[in-house]
């Protein structure tokens, strides 16, 4: 049996000693193959067509740039996107909203926070047109008491100064608080702040299968925690 197939064996969670839960937003709530779709096929595409060049040359420039930006704040940003590229990043977005869409479990689980004794709030790098997009689609801000993202304090999750901002807008403890994400070195930042509870999320794109487990407990998806939520 690989680690992946073995994510459910993880002891289960001790929900009695949450108090605050943080959730990232794109592929832990929602599907990640929207922005896999839109980042490696549909901006790809647009790119070459702007610039008259093969398809696959696009994908590679594109793909190379981003890899070098990783974890940093432009990485997320829409405008940096839309000024490389000299496209409309929001409207190729907008072009591929059918692909939006809650991971299973996740809206269940939702509706069990929201109905709990636990402070929920989103915490995701993703540019705020960005979330405003799928809350739209989705109204996953309902189920929330707020939303945090990266680019209001202008540094990144995987930085230590992003919990830091984060405490001091919404006081939590971090010995009763969870974190779930599906980016390890994201999951690794949270545990160095000191939050006791990272749990990494192993299936973000459903069209894709499931990641290995790193040295986080981890889950196939939101809905393996709802035991003993309440």
């Amino acid at each position: 049996m690989s680690e992946a197939s073995s994510a459910t064996q993880t002891p289960p969670l001790d929900w009695d000693s949450i108090d605050t839960v943080f959730l990232d937003m794109d592929g832990t709530l929602l599907d990640l193959n929207y922005d896999n779709q839109v980042w490696s096929h549909i901006v790809p595409a647009a790119l070459a067509q702007a610039r008259q060049m093969p398809f696959d040359q696009a994908q590679q420039l594109l793909g190379q740039h981003m890899s070098s930006l990783l974890g940093t704040m432009p990485f997320y940003s829409f405008s940096y996107w839309s000024e490389f590229t000299g496209l409309d990043i929001m409207q190729l977005h907008q072009s591929a909203t059918s692909h939006v869409g809650y991971l299973p479990g996740a809206k269940d689980f939702l509706t069990l926070l929201k109905n709990s004794n636990k402070q929920t709030y989103i915490a995701t790098n993703a540019d705020r047109k960005g979330f405003d997009l799928k809350h739209q689609l989705t109204g996953l801000g309902d189920y929330v008491q707020g939303i945090v993202s990266s680019h209001d304090f202008a540094v990144p999750k995987e930085q230590q100064e992003f919990w830091l901002a984060l405490q001091q807008q919404h006081p939590f403890d971090p010995a009763r608080t969870l974190f779930l994400d599906d980016t390890p070195r994201v999951l690794d930042a949270a545990a160095k702040f000191g939050i006791r509870e990272n749990w990494a999320i192993l299936n973000p794109d459903s069209r894709k299968p499931p990641r290995e487990r790193t040295v986080h407990p981890a889950v196939k998806d939101c809905g393996e925690l709802m035991t003993g939520l309440s």
